[in-house]
């Protein structure tokens, strides 16, 4: 069982580690204030104990313009777990990101990735159909128009669309860091795909500079074990959502920042300590404009995180 000074070190640590622009530990090291030599020891520690699960290099959805995302709520019955059973199997991680039990009207959420519109509308064509043979009719499907934030990372404008060799690329390097003990490094990478480093490093190095590569981040048990997590959808004047938008680019409490085709169109994934935290959250948030009403989902369990 981890004492207190533990749980705080980890929790420093994972904080520091989960919205990095560039995958050194040297600098989260001197940001925690413990040297290099402990921080590599500690994360190696926590990847043995299944705390850090696996590394992520967050990419800009914006350099994607072609790629559709959107989300499906779904009710289910706890009886009947086939939907979920079904979901996980026809969908990889490259489809289905997420996919997670939560509170409320629906009882699931996932989040599908598709690389362009025609392959979006035939897969929703075969979703609907997957769910409908489970014998569940009632969903919703909320469609991304704009991200904002991905993995606690502002996503910034970017006129560099990416070609689609340049997206295999990148998925395969997303795909490697999943793999590895730490963040990998440019050598690492280029020998896993086959290249020279000095290739790997120039194309890295472009990537950034386009604002396509935001940065690195971590996914951890810890925040599953420790942290209460919640989908929030806001409804607002028109003229009103940039400063909701702003203000939650700026909170850490606030993961991913989502612009949808609903009338609740701000959509957010939050991340609290505990429930009182996510009250104070709620009630600052509408002190920031005029808000006209919110939906607040809890998550309940992870059933898939990429």
């Amino acid at each position: 069982m981890q004492n207190n000074n533990d749980y705080k070190l980890n929790e420093r640590i994972l904080c520091r580690l989960s919205f990095r622009k560039n995958p050194s530990l040297r600098g989260a090291a001197e940001e925690i204030g413990i040297s290099s030599s402990k921080l590599r020891k500690k994360v190696a520690k926590m990847r043995k104990e299944k705390i850090i699960l696996s590394w992520c290099l967050v990419i800009n959805p914006m350099s994607m313009q072609e790629q559709k995302i959107f989300f499906f709520l779904l009710k289910t019955n706890p009886n009947e777990p086939k939907v979920v059973t079904k979901l996980l199997e026809n969908y990889d991680l490259s489809k289905l990101s997420h996919l997670e039990g939560i509170t409320g009207e629906y009882s699931l959420i996932g989040k599908f990735h598709f690389p362009n519109a025609s392959e979006f509308l035939f897969s929703l064509d075969h979703l609907y159909k997957l769910v409908g043979e489970t014998g569940f009719k009632k969903y919703q499907l909320l469609e991304v128009i704009k991200v904002y934030k991905e993995q606690g990372i502002p996503c910034p404008e970017t006129s560099k669309q990416l070609k689609s060799y340049e997206v295999k690329r990148l998925k395969k390097i997303q795909f490697f860091c999943h793999k590895t003990e730490f963040p990998p490094s440019t050598y690492q990478i280029a020998k896993k795909l086959g290249v020279s480093q000095p290739v790997i490093y120039r194309q890295l190095k472009n990537w950034k500079e386009e604002k396509v590569i935001l940065g690195y981040s971590l996914h951890s048990s810890f925040w599953k074990n420790n942290y209460l997590h919640s989908y929030i959808q806001i409804k607002a004047p028109l003229g009103e959502y940039q400063s909701l938008i702003n203000f939650c680019l700026q909170n850490k409490r606030v993961i991913n920042i989502y612009r949808t085709n609903q009338e609740y169109s701000l959509l957010l994934k939050t991340r609290h300590p505990n429930l009182a935290d996510l009250n104070n959250f709620l009630k600052t948030t509408y002190q920031q404009a005029e808000v006209e009403d919110t939906l607040t989902r809890i998550v309940l369990d992870l059933l898939r995180e990429s």
